[in-house]
């Protein structure tokens, strides 16, 4: 059995270090978290929708606070179950792949995707300073890839147009 190269080795542990790191912080410094968090909704009250309602402030503000924090929770929870896997999954390549150039191919694509956690960080960043729906959606598209599916993307719309012109 072929051991995995020391990148994918060191980057699985750095990302087990990290969620694991996040996760002490966050249960020690919940308050904090919580109080930055609703400092910088009150730093942006156009970007949350602040009307200036205390009852409706406060339910943005907590919405808001409780993304935040989720996504403080699901790169903890992703970062410690990533990094071991990445981990195997190295191993198992090294000792199963035969050609070198492929073997360092995949050992890349491990080490690049054992960086998806830190795309939750950004989430919960992007919540804070740009709302929360526009901080969702700008992490949907950029950091994860994802689109809501109910929504055609803007290339589909022009082809769905250009379709209905031509066919009328």
């Amino acid at each position: 059995m072929r051991r995995p190269p020391l990148v994918v080795v060191f980057v699985g542990l750095v990302i087990i270090a990290l969620g694991e790191t996040a996760g002490a912080l966050m249960s020690q410094l919940r308050p904090q978290i919580a109080g930055y968090a609703r400092a910088r909704v009150a730093a942006n009250p156009p970007a949350h929708g602040l009307a200036g309602s205390a009852e409706y402030d406060a339910e943005v503000t907590a919405r808001a606070v409780y993304a935040a924090e989720a996504g403080l929770s699901f790169f903890h929870t992703h970062a410690q179950g990533l990094g071991p896997l990445v981990i195997f999954a190295g191993t198992v390549a090294a000792s199963t792949v035969r050609w070198r150039l492929a073997r360092g191919a995949v050992a890349a694509l491990l080490g690049l995707g054992a960086l998806f956690p830190l795309g939750y960080l950004a989430y919960s960043m992007a919540v804070l300073e740009r709302g929360r729906d526009a901080g969702i959606e700008m992490a949907r598209e950029r950091m994860f890839s994802t689109r809501d599916s109910r929504r055609p993307s803007a290339s589909t719309r022009r082809l769905n147009t250009r379709t209905r012109s031509y066919l009328a």
